[in-house]
């Protein structure tokens, strides 16, 4: 049975498992590891299987190293539930801002405690003005987009609707038009990873307005610094929201030898402020407020370059690893 020639996609096409009870060729297997011994082959998943839920597995022995001439063999395994009573909520989604640009690339779903390992399809709705339900508005992959913990889930739109001048953009148009309003709805059926459904339901009403095609630029961010000798925080204010994601891990701070400063990162007034606090207090010189190439606004756009671009010209240059900002930290009454 042991062959070195059997790579990832062998293994998977020999035996795969995946979620629920049906036969979808669109389905991802559920990835895991592979091990045989004499006398059976074992799949252990990367993340343990959730409490409640079916899982199809298939195997095929037409793919064996040697084929043998013999029909797939499948079962439907369904995991027992752990009797609880359901405890998990979603505590927010950004952006968090009443109005979104119309070319919204994602949104953050924050959950009060880890998820199982199942993602939005069948569980979240976008609704129109009417309660109309949008038609495939998100990307119709059901993927692993959850954070180390499971408990943020990065929602994304259909790209291909948002970005102009694709196939899907121009047959559908995008899935948030401007000047209108929608819900997002999340169903209380989402598994948490004790297999229990959400307390309750959710709902976020927004608004849309025009797309925003701009560049970020460095030069219209407002930097408030603190008095050296204290840990005040460093105050950084945003004409725009930016992605909440990015903005919480892609800005920090280095003194004027390029040291990182540790500290903790706060996100404020609908991600158009971030605040750093330093672990030890400011000492009086010249630092840096770094902002890596990684970092967007909601609509993908980063600095220096748009999330639109031009195809018929020539391609930008490549974009720096990262971009600064200099300002000065003072003592108190300078």
């Amino acid at each position: 049975m042991r062959d070195a020639r059997f790579g990832a996609a062998d293994w998977q096409s020999l035996l795969k498992v995946t979620v629920g009870d049906t036969a979808a060729e669109s389905l991802p297997p559920v990835q895991g590891r592979y091990a045989v011994t004499d006398s059976a082959l074992t799949f252990t998943p990367l993340f343990p299987f959730d409490p409640g839920r079916s899982y199809r597995v298939a195997f095929d022995p037409a793919r064996l190293p040697r084929p043998r001439p013999i029909a797939v063999v499948t079962s439907v395994v369904r995991l027992a539930a752990i009797e609880s009573q359901p405890t998990t909520m979603v505590t927010a989604v950004y952006p968090s801002a009443d109005v979104l640009p119309e070319n919204t690339l994602r949104l953050y779903i924050e959950f009060s405690a880890p998820m199982g390992n199942g993602g939005a399809q069948n569980v979240v709705r976008l609704l129109d003005e009417r309660g109309r339900e949008v038609p495939i508005p998100f990307l119709p992959v059901q993927a692993d987009f959850w954070n180390g913990d499971h408990t943020r889930y990065t929602l994304f739109f259909d790209p291909g609707r948002v970005k102009q001048g694709i196939l899907p953009n121009e047959e559908l148009g995008r899935p948030l038009q401007a000047g209108h309003r929608y819900t997002l709805e999340i169903s209380a059926d989402w598994h948490d990873a004790q297999g229990q459904p959400l307390v309750a339901a959710y709902r976020r009403p927004f608004r849309v307005g025009p797309a925003d095609a701009r560049p970020l630029t460095m030069a219209s961010w407002r930097i408030t610094p603190p008095a050296a000798r204290t840990r005040d925080p460093l105050i950084v204010t945003f004409p725009a929201p930016l992605d909440h994601g990015l903005l919480a891990r892609a800005v920090g701070v280095e003194d004027g030898g390029g040291r990182t400063i540790e500290g903790d990162v706060t996100l404020e007034a609908a991600d158009t402020r971030w605040a750093f606090r330093p672990r030890s207090a400011w000492s009086a010189g010249e630092y840096r407020l770094v902002a890596l190439s990684i970092l967007e606004d909601p609509a993908g756009n980063r600095i220096g370059r748009a999330f639109e671009v031009d195809m018929t010209r020539p391609p930008a240059d490549p974009l720096p690893d990262a971009y600064r900002a200099a300002f000065k930290i003072v003592e108190p009454g300078f």
